[in-house]
């Protein structure tokens, strides 16, 4: 199964965003246009389809409650509600989600499904709200994607929905772990060093033993790379660096550099990806790491994606990742802000640049001038004593 298309209206950044998805997309935009929220739009129905995560209602919560996830550029579009339209295609049959969500009222403001439909191939197989709903309007707080006993019909796209992985790794959170939201499966990496300690022993030496020979030929004088556990039970990143003496350096995550944090987190999360497929969405990977290292991404991404069926999405600034020659045009989703809000389109539907495709011109220079149009005088002026 794949996504094949995303439709949202009035979310986050986002008073409409609609756009196709083949195998990978690499969204770039200026600081703040909302590329973290636009992978957002995946990684929440990735939370509501999980079973344990709490679906709807903790997905919601989590991001600051419905006021903070409904653009303010909503007013009367779409009559106010959030609405998330995904399709996908799954071996020739096409499947279709969609859910609207609204706030409860009466002061409550509980997330609300006002409207949750699937169809396969045009046949509807979910109408929500139903007469059970009108009987029972508690269990509007809940959608049917996150209940295994009401999803049977169309479970294949609450699975895929639940693989969907997303990698932001903060150092500093790894280090420190008590930085990190405190939730399983953090995000910024609270609990990422927990994570790879509970994988089973012999698929975990497996994957390290993967990540230790990537490292070899990236990081300087790098040997080895094990978990070891303190004597309060918290498990270490330890790793052998060469030296002149006999035996390695040992290093833990505390000492390693945020490259180095950055780099084996990245290596992680595409060596433990799902092997039948799910999305991979990853924000600016390139993060702390050298350019060396960032020109080789799109190959190391498309060979874990030819042995696992991945689509991957990721955000971006990097000149060196849009310039691979295996980058087209239409991989590449350039987002503009507007008064009324970001709007976003492939690179290869901007009547404006065709010319500059057409020239061949790299990718990197194209965007960047998409992107980069404002007037920065008054930020240079920052410096200026007087």
């Amino acid at each position: 199964m794949r996504i094949v298309r995303v439709r949202a209206s009035n979310w986050r950044n986002f008073k409409s965003i609609d756009f196709p998805l083949d195998s990978r997309l690499f969204i770039v935009g200026p600081n703040a246009s909302g590329k973290s929220n636009l992978l957002d739009i995946l990684r929440f129905l990735g939370e509501v389809a999980t079973p344990g995560e709490g679906g709807l209602t903790a997905a919601v919560e989590s991001r600051g409650g419905i006021g903070k996830v409904r653009s303010l550029f909503a007013r009367t579009n779409a009559k106010g509600r959030l609405i998330l339209d995904i399709d996908l295609e799954d071996e020739g049959v096409a499947w279709k989600y969609r859910l609207s969500i609204r706030g409860e009222g009466s002061g409550r403001n509980r997330p609300i499904v006002d409207e949750e439909t699937v169809e396969r191939d045009g046949e509807v197989l979910l109408s929500r709200p139903d007469i059970h709903d009108h009987d029972d309007a508690v269990r509007l707080t809940q959608t049917h994607l996150e209940q295994v006993t009401a999803n049977k019909s169309f479970r294949v796209v609450a699975e895929y929905f639940a693989k969907v992985r997303y990698f932001h790794l903060v150092p500093q959170v790894i280090r420190e772990p008590a930085r990190g939201s405190g939730f399983h499966k953090d995000p910024h990496g609270g609990d990422f060093i927990a994570q790879i300690n509970q994988t089973p022993a012999a698929t975990r030496k497996a994957w390290l033993r993967r990540i230790e020979t990537a490292l070899k030929a990236a990081v300087p004088e790098f040997e080895s790379l094990q978990v070891s556990v303190d004597a309060a039970g918290r498990p270490h990143l330890d790793a052998g660096y060469r030296n002149w003496r006999a035996n390695p350096t040992r290093h833990t995550e505390v000492e390693f550099s945020d490259g180095t944090l950055r780099l084996i987190g990245l290596l992680w999360t595409i060596v433990s990806a799902p092997a039948n497929g799910g999305a991979l969405l990853l924000e600016e990977p390139e993060l702390s790491l050298n350019s060396a290292i960032v020109r080789e991404l799109p190959t190391v991404l498309a060979t874990a994606q030819r042995d696992r069926g991945l689509q991957v999405l990721l955000s971006t600034h990097a000149p060196e990742l849009l310039d691979d020659e295996g980058v087209r045009p239409s991989e590449v989703l350039v987002l503009q802000v507007t008064p009324d809000g970001t709007v976003a389109q492939l690179l290869s539907d901007i009547s404006e640049v065709r010319d500059e495709l057409a020239a061949e011109l790299p990718l990197s220079d194209i965007v960047h001038g998409l992107v980069s149009r404002q007037d920065l005088s008054g930020f240079l002026a920052v410096g200026r004593t007087r």
